[in-house]
């Protein structure tokens, strides 16, 4: 017995008994309890060794009894399995026999119901011929079509294919005249205006049964032969009542807009493209109410009526498109066209236009039209016309002498307007913006990524003429100007306003979604191209090594691993991750996905950091007194770093810190000449004794007589030139004046000796 036993032991004797020495009496009640639970033990132990003797013999006997009949069982097992032995033995020859003969049978059973297949198909199209019912037409079609999905292969299979084709081909020709007839009926194509009643019950009842008919009757998949659509049709052919109910627009559209007719004149893209926007706004409810139901009702999910409708309409006005495109083209090489670049620019016009109605008409992203603009040789042609005209209306503005005033001055002035933005300025960043409003809706993003590069042209070539109007300014600048305050723009701080309200715009952009996600986009891009030159590189090495000796191939292996890792020459080092280089290779849609989300999370980052003033958008007129674009909201310009590094101007890149260059140039050139006119007058300052001049207990501190009218033609000039600029240049002015006439006059103290 361990000792904690023993413990527990003593601490219950001593509970039961008791702390009273003197009192005893529990000890003997606890004495007793002890001897009667000893007592019924040991009868337990007598009783328990009288019983197992008898259980013993007992389980003894039974495993003796069980041992009997296992042996017993074992002796039958064997002489079954000598029984079963012998008459396999003796059947063998039988047992042969009969598989042949149901190997027989079985064949014959197929062949039998190889042949019943085709006398039912023979018996299907026998009944179809005989049968004048049209749902029972449909009905036996079907079954067709159920033998058409179940035998895929073999000679079954291209009967059943051929009988299907066949007779899709009738009834289509059949149900296509009823419902011809019944669309003319209703008025198809339907006629412009409220003005239309609703076709009698009875009629629209007869329609869904043919629709339903037309539905049921579709070739299955594997029977159906595509049809060769055009460059820019359908990615798949519409159902077959869609196909029906667009045989009249393709007549009228091919009648009106193809051929010599008026309405065919390739310089009036506008005409077909306003007729299929009427067309479908006038007809896609119909389609939707009464078609759209039939196709749900059989459970054709994948079937979207409306859209194969619109889709139709479309890829017909996409396809006269790229014609006319091409004639303009063809026309221009021929000069027939007076001037083929303004109708291309016109016909781009209205095509951006008809896809913006067309997204609020159909509330669906339908790419066709815009996949004309994009092909590789239009695309190119639209990127030269939006440059050249850029260009030289950029030239005709700088050439006009409103371009420097105050975009605000004048009768048609915005209350509370900034009066520093110049009027070229202004149009100038209204021609960023236009181009912008036409390539967002480009589906790609390198396509988007090309309009850009134009963007950042346009505005190199803005920094070089205003760069060529800032020499200009310079050197007409004469001692009397900035004298007097005048309202009238100088070209000096015209040019130098303009590079300031450039470059924050510039800056501002850079921080939207729509440029972040070029920006993230350009980048992810540029990462994706190092990892496609990565896996050039490792597949060429592999195929130059497959021509060595088997003994080098471990070398081989160790040489493509090593290329998987290394970076190009041209990237820097921390640049370039080098465990996802090891990754899976990313598409370009991921790339793009992948853009987008970086961008939202910045703007998302922006938006929680922003002050809660929100920021203010001023309209401003334009010369012709339309609202042109807004100004760049100052809430957000004025909290910019003043010397953003690249990562700040996002995808402008150098652009603005070149303008920042160029602004600050003009205005040290502004500084120079108050500075110069500054200097002009001080000669009587210079000569000025001031040793000898009497001190002044009151006058200590004031300015002296000599340097009071330089001073003050200084202040006309700050304060005439300070009022043409914007309040944070006119601020940079000052402290660079205040410092540069601090730093003079204490070298002319110097000098003087005094």
């Amino acid at each position: 017995m361990n000792e904690d036993l023993k413990l527990m032991l003593i601490d219950d004797i001593n509970i039961k008994i008791g702390g009273d020495i003197n009192d005893l009496s529990e000890a003997l009640s606890l004495e007793r309890d002890l001897l009667e639970r000893r007592t019924a033990l040991q009868s337990s132990l007598r009783l328990v060794n009288n019983e197992v003797p008898n259980k013993i013999s007992l389980a003894v006997a039974k495993a003796e009894s069980n041992s009997t009949q296992i042996a017993n069982l074992k002796n039958r097992s064997e002489t079954l399995k000598l029984k079963v032995k012998d008459f396999l033995e003796r059947t063998e020859p039988l047992r042969t026999e009969l598989d042949k003969r149901f190997t027989a049978i079985n064949r014959l059973e197929h062949v039998l119901v190889y042949l019943k297949s085709f006398v039912k198909i023979d018996d299907i199209s026998r009944q179809m011929k005989q049968c004048n019912d049209d749902e029972q037409l449909v009905l036996w079609y079907a079954e067709l079509k159920e033998m058409c999905i179940l035998y895929q292969s073999g000679h079954r299979a291209t009967y059943v294919k051929e009988y299907t084709h066949y007779w899709h081909n009738i009834l289509k020709d059949k149900m296509t005249k009823s419902y011809e007839d019944t669309l003319k009926l209703i008025k198809w194509p339907l006629a412009a205006g409220a003005q239309n009643s609703p076709p009698p019950k009875e009629i629209l009842i007869r329609f869904n049964n043919l629709t339903r008919y037309l539905f049921l009757i579709e070739e299955p998949e594997s029977v159906s032969v595509a049809s060769v659509s055009g460059e820019f049709g359908q990615e798949q052919d519409p159902c077959l009542p869609v196909r029906i109910l667009l045989r009249p627009f393709k007549k009228r559209f091919a009648f009106h807009f193809t051929g010599s007719r008026q309405t065919a004149r390739i310089d009036r893209p506008e005409w077909f493209l306003t007729q299929t926007l009427n067309w479908i706004k006038h007809h896609q409810n119909f389609v939707r109410n009464n078609v759209q139901p039939v196709a749900d009702k059989l459970e054709l999910k994948k079937i979207k009526t409306v859209d194969e409708f619109n889709d139709g309409l479309i890829a017909l006005a996409a396809e006269r498109l790229h014609t006319v495109l091409g004639l303009y083209h063809a026309q221009n090489a021929k000069g027939d066209l007076l001037d083929a670049d303004a109708a291309f620019a016109h016909a781009v016009d209205e095509t951006l236009g008809f896809h913006r109605e067309l997204m609020l008409i159909t509330d669906n992203e339908t790419n066709n039209v815009l996949a004309v603009l994009t092909k590789a040789e239009i695309f190119v042609k639209w990127l030269a016309v939006e440059k050249k005209y850029a260009l030289a209306k950029m030239d005709e503005t700088l050439s006009s002498e409103q371009w420097s005033e105050a975009v605000a001055a004048g009768i048609g002035s915005a209350v509370g307007a900034m009066v520093w933005v110049p009027r070229g300025a202004d149009w100038f960043i209204a021609l960023l913006k236009t181009i912008e409003d036409r390539y967002v809706v480009l589906p790609q993003p390198g396509h988007r990524l090309q309009f850009l590069e134009l963007q950042l042209e346009l505005v190199e070539e803005w920094r070089v003429r205003l760069t060529q109007l800032l020499n200009a300014a310079v050197s007409s600048l004469r001692p009397e100007t900035f004298l007097t305050a005048d309202s009238s723009p100088h070209p000096l701080t015209a040019v130098i306003n303009a590079t300031h309200h450039t470059r924050t715009t510039l800056i501002q952009w850079a921080h939207s979604l729509h440029y972040l996600q070029l920006h993230y986009y350009r980048r992810q891009f540029n990462h994706f191209t190092q990892l496609q030159h990565l896996d050039n590189e490792a597949q060429e090495q592999a195929e130059n090594s497959s021509a060595e000796e088997e003994s080098e191939a471990s070398n081989v292996t160790g040489d493509l691993d090593s290329t998987a890792g290394r970076r190009p020459s041209n990237v820097p080092e921390d640049k370039v991750d080098l465990d996802d280089l090891a990754k899976k290779r990313p598409t370009l849609k991921e790339v793009e996905l992948h853009a987008k989300k970086l961008a939202m999370k910045f703007v998302e980052k922006s938006y929680s950091l922003m002050s809660d003033l929100p920021p203010v958008e001023i309209q401003i007129p334009d010369f012709t007194g339309r609202s042109s674009s807004p100004i760049a909201s100052m809430v957000i310009t004025t909290t910019m770093p003043e010397n953003p590094d690249a990562e700040d101007a996002g995808v402008f890149g150098e652009a603005p810190s070149l303008l920042a260059r160029l602004r600050d140039s003009g205005l040290a050139d502004l500084s120079e000449h108050i500075l110069l006119e500054f200097k002009a007058g001080l000669r009587d300052y210079k000569k000025l004794a001031w040793h000898a001049c009497l001190v002044v207990e009151e006058m200590a501190l004031s300015v002296s007589a000599p340097l009071c009218r330089p001073l003050a033609a200084l202040c006309a000039r700050l304060g005439a030139a300070s009022a043409r600029l914007a309040p944070a240049l006119a601020a940079r002015l000052r402290a660079r004046l205040a410092n540069d006439v601090d730093q003079y006059i204490f070298e002319v103290r110097l000098l003087t000796g005094h």
